[in-house]
């Protein structure tokens, strides 16, 4: 995995019938800080290779997968998460909270670790 710049959040991800999620707007807010372009709905990508793709679905990790995009598991569920796992998602999180630490650790690891 090279450097991200840019992360596609599905926007099951960011809210329900209930409102936005508690940990979506300073999620966001901490990952453009870091200079990250983060969307919630758009099928065009400059570089697969530089963009995450959030989901908590089955089909929301084949589409990244075949769009060559990083697929990344949102852990709402813990059952429907360790079904999921069997699909290999490049990584899972419980929070998108998570996520800048998440980008931070990638980028710290050596050349060709997280590739």
């Amino acid at each position: 995995m090279g450097p991200i710049k840019r992360i596609q959040i599905e926007p099951d991800c960011l809210a329900d019938a209930e409102g936005p999620f508690e940990d979506a707007a300073p999620a966001i807010a901490e990952l453009q800080r870091m200079g990250i372009e983060v969307v919630s709905s758009d099928n065009t990508v400059a570089n697969p290779r530089e963009t995450l793709y959030i989901t908590s679905s089955r089909e929301g990790i084949l589409e990244a997968k075949a769009r060559g995009l990083h697929a990344i598991l949102l852990m709402s569920d813990p059952d429907e998460a360790m079904k999921l796992t069997k699909l290999e998602p490049a990584g899972g999180i419980v929070s998108l909270l998570e996520l800048p630490d998440f980008i931070r650790f990638l980028e710290a690891q050596p050349v060709g670790v997280n590739s």
